[in-house]
């Protein structure tokens, strides 16, 4: 009896079992690449962010303790908080019993191979063919939100692939027994939820609520199945079952993932993402031209998603509505994802729509940037709508087969042909878009863009064309084949480019993953609880090589105690105690100027947090973020920001660079009094071997008043116009242009330099440094200098090598002490006064 009801189960099955192989097929022809060659898809946020703090909390796990602290990052900060590590979410339990990377590996893989097995599983069950329901999971499973350059992380990919299996849930309740539906339902959401990316479960949440209103209204109405012009009489409990299991499995999930929840809203509460301007919250619209661009040429983005869809899928998703507003298309559902993509499309143009202004308002969508991270719906709409397409298209082949104009054979010969073309056509595209890109270009292809859209239209033709032969082919078994092969032949090639592009470059061996820098050998002779250390470099910056040191929460892999860290909900006093530190607690958030006291003996921040050793490159501005030139000479696309007032003194770090010219962009405020060629600033140039060299900043020669041109200056201005830098709108009527100004100082030989110190002698008139870089005439090399102040008899150098140091606090503090007085003051006082 159990063996025939396999045998019928199998039967019935048989074919969704082969498309499912056809899935892992897919799977493994995109990614098997790189594993085989030893190495791992670990990059971004994966490596620097998930893969060292689950090792760590797994680890703790391991070891019979909650992880619910730890004190190696951010000088203590509350584990379990850190929802993005997704503990209860079951793909990351493979850190229970594999090395790291492999636990982390699978983590980020999964998505493609569950994301289109769910979305198959999600279009037959709204009665779609094999091959459509195919057509759909590709589309979705590898479109522009899951084969991006972000997705190598796969925090939103994990979130989101679950929705397809919560819409089953939801569908079925309008005809099956209820508590299975809600049970499939709320366990979808749930594992949404326990992923901890709050904008992948919440964006799951607006589309299943909002499906199962349109399905519970469309079964009253008809407008789901069978057509009818009749609607029921009223919304009866039937009726409303499907919005009764969307609302269901939400609360069930929230319910389930509580632990998680609460902890990660209270440290949301006192962290710097409590509250998004708007200008934060919009940050990553697409306008409508970026949006065109990232579904046609998507390579040529520097974008963290696409809207990039398969063209076919594109072409058969029109045909899908078409057929449906011509009355060819009984089933409504169509227009449900025709809206959803509509509106997706306008979510992902943000703050290019007056509309965004709206949302900012709604409190579930206020928490997240970067719209154009909607393209989730987008895609997956697209991809549904796909597969009607694909279905509308047989009605429309199928008499054709009856007439043919070749025999049978050669209409199979024809279809194999036009397919192996596709297939020649995309290898020669990828190979194409191989081609190393110069030196400093913004893109990871040296291919032009123009070939590349010569090279997709080319493609996309010829899948149209095996897809209609394909259709033509009378033989059932050969059809079905070819049809097949053409989709996933179509569905492939430009996702596999996009995916070899951005994410084999980056993917690293365990040798690399594992490997411990000399910095951190270094660090680890001194006992971390008593030593803490802070790695003051940029996240990323070791991530493409071999690592000099590891930052922020890469140390915690060795033991490490790192005032640094890598932490979205970093709680917002203490990113004010170290300046008004961004989420990378080293570059400041924006709308500060970095914090020029942290290094000197005025703040005692450092010294209170235990942080004895200090981890920084030589020169912070070398890699503190893309470059500028102006006449051969490069300077930082950011300014340095340096303000010294009149008497007062401020210092340039050195670098130890060499060059023989040091170049200037500064500004004056209240100086009109200044007369032509008064001495504004004296310059003192300390050198790596004790030497000082001194010269002048003059009014007018090298510098001016920044309102130099408005109408009440200009009348009493004693001083021209140094050589304009830069110049903008001065005031919002733009009544006036301001200006920065630039200095060549030649030092008159070539020499190291250590540091440079600022010395305004004017008795009014305030000066401000916005880029400093030492140039050498003879190598026509530049070194931007940066604002780093470091007290030299409070940081003590003990290790230089590789551009790289570490230096010593001599004022270091304990963790714990005792005072012989205290006084009660308010926490503002109090940070004031840590801060000097």
């Amino acid at each position: 009896m159990n063996q025939n009801r396999w045998l019928q189960l199998w039967h019935a099955r048989r074919a969704d079992a082969a498309a499912m192989s056809i899935i892992v097929l897919f799977f493994v022809l995109i990614f098997c690449w790189v594993p085989l060659s030893g190495r791992f898809f670990i990059a971004g946020d994966a490596f620097v962010y998930s893969y060292p703090l689950r090792t760590v909390a797994w680890d703790a796990i391991r070891q019979g303790s909650l992880p619910l602290w730890t004190p190696l990052i951010m000088s203590g900060y509350p584990l379990l908080s850190m929802s993005q590590l997704g503990l209860g979410y079951p793909l990351t339990w493979g850190y229970l019993f594999l090395p790291g990377y492999w636990a982390e590996q699978i983590y980020v893989l999964a998505p493609y191979l569950l994301a289109p097995a769910f979305t198959y599983a999600y279009a037959r069950e709204i009665n779609r063919s094999r091959t459509a329901a195919l057509l759909a999971g590709f589309a979705y499973g590898y479109g522009g939100m899951m084969a991006s350059a972000l997705a190598n992380n796969g925090m939103l990919t994990n979130a989101e692939m679950w929705l397809p299996l919560m819409l089953i849930g939801i569908e079925r309740a309008r005809t099956k027994t209820l508590m299975p539906c809600l049970l499939l339902a709320g366990g979808a959401y749930t594992m949404s939820v326990l992923t901890g990316i709050g904008q992948g479960f919440v964006y799951v949440a607006m589309v299943a609520i909002s499906y199962g209103l349109f399905i519970s209204i469309g079964s009253a109405w008809r407008w789901i199945g069978e057509r009818s012009r009749s609607p029921q009489k009223r919304l009866g409990w039937r009726q409303w079952r499907p919005l009764f299991v969307a609302v269901g499995a939400i609360i069930m999930a929230v319910g389930l993932a509580a632990f998680q929840i609460l902890e990660t809203l209270r440290a949301a509460r006192r962290s710097v993402r409590s509250v998004l301007s708007y200008e934060t919250f919009s940050e990553g619209s697409f306008s409508f031209l970026v949006a065109w661009k990232s579904l046609v040429t998507p390579l040529y983005l520097e974008t963290d998603v696409t809207t990039y869809t398969p063209p076919l899928a594109l072409c058969l998703a029109v045909l899908g509505i078409a057929a449906a507003l011509r009355g060819k298309q009984s089933d409504r559902r169509v227009f449900f994802w025709l809206a959803t993509a509509v509106a997706a499309w306008v979510m992902i143009l943000g703050s290019y729509t007056p509309l965004y202004r709206l949302v900012y308002h709604i409190p579930a969508l206020n928490r997240f940037r970067v719209p154009s991270r909607h393209t989730f719906e987008w895609t997956f709409a697209v991809g549904v709508l796909a597969a009607y397409g694909w279905d509308s298209i047989r009605k429309i082949a199928s008499p054709l087969r009856s007439s043919h104009r070749l025999p049978r054979d050669q209409e199979t010969i024809a279809g194999i042909f036009l397919l192996m073309l596709c297939v020649v056509v995309g290898w020669y595209w990828w190979a194409a878009t191989g081609k190393a890109a110069p030196p400093g270009a913004r893109f990871l292809t040296g291919q032009p863009e123009s070939l590349y859209i010569l090279w997709k239209g080319i493609f996309t033709l010829l899948v149209l064309a095996a897809t209609w032969q394909s259709w033509r082919v009378a033989a059932r078994g050969w059809r079905t084949a070819l049809l097949t092969a053409t989709l996933m032949v179509a569905c492939f090639v430009e996702p596999f480019i996009l995916i070899s592009r951005w994410w084999f470059p980056p993917a690293k061996t365990a040798e690399r993953i594992t490997l411990v820098s000399p910095v951190t050998q270094f660090l680890q002779h001194y006992a971390p609880e008593q030593n803490r250390v802070y790695t003051c470099v940029q996240v990323f910056s070791e991530e493409s090589s071999l690592p000099r040191f590891d930052a922020h929460n890469l140390s915690m892999l060795h033991g490490l105690h790192n005032v640094a860290g890598y932490e979205p909900l970093l709680l917002e006093r203490y990113s004010r105690a170290l300046g008004n530190i961004n989420l990378d607690t080293v570059n400041p958030r924006p709308g500060f100027a970095p914090d020029a006291t942290l290094f000197t003996s005025q703040s005692h921040v450092l010294s209170m947090l235990n942080t004895t050793f200090l981890v920084a490159l030589s020169n912070p501005a070398a890699v503190s973020g893309p470059l500028i030139e102006k006449d051969g000479i490069s300077f930082t696309a950011t300014n340095i920001s340096v303000g010294v007032t009149a008497g007062a003194t401020a210092m340039l770090d050195g670098a130890s660079a060499e060059g023989d010219t040091l170049v200037l962009v500064s500004s004056l405020a209240h100086s009109p009094a200044e007369i032509e060629g008064s001495t504004i600033a004296k310059l003192r140039l300390f050198t790596v071997d004790n030497r000082v060299i001194e010269r002048d900043l003059r009014a007018g020669a090298d510098t001016a008043e920044w309102a130099h041109e408005r109408a009440d200056v200009r009348v009493g201005v004693r001083h021209s116009l140094a050589p304009v830098f830069e110049s903008w709108p001065g005031d919002a009527d733009n009544s006036f242009q301001a200006h920065t100004y630039w200095t060549r100082i030649p030092l008159d030989e070539r020499l190291r330099l250590s540091r440079v110190e600022i010395i305004n002698l004017s008795s009014n008139a305030s000066l401000a440094i916005w880029k400093a870089t030492l140039f050498d005439s003879a190598t026509k090399h530049s070194t931007p200098l940066s604002a780093f102040r470091i007290d030299p008899k409070q940081w003590q150098t003990v290790y230089s090598k590789d551009n790289v140091l570490i230096l010593r606090n001599n004022r270091v503090l304990p963790r714990l002490w005792l005072v012989a007085e205290a006084e009660a003051v308010d926490g503002e006082e109090a940070l004031k006064r840590i801060r000097g």
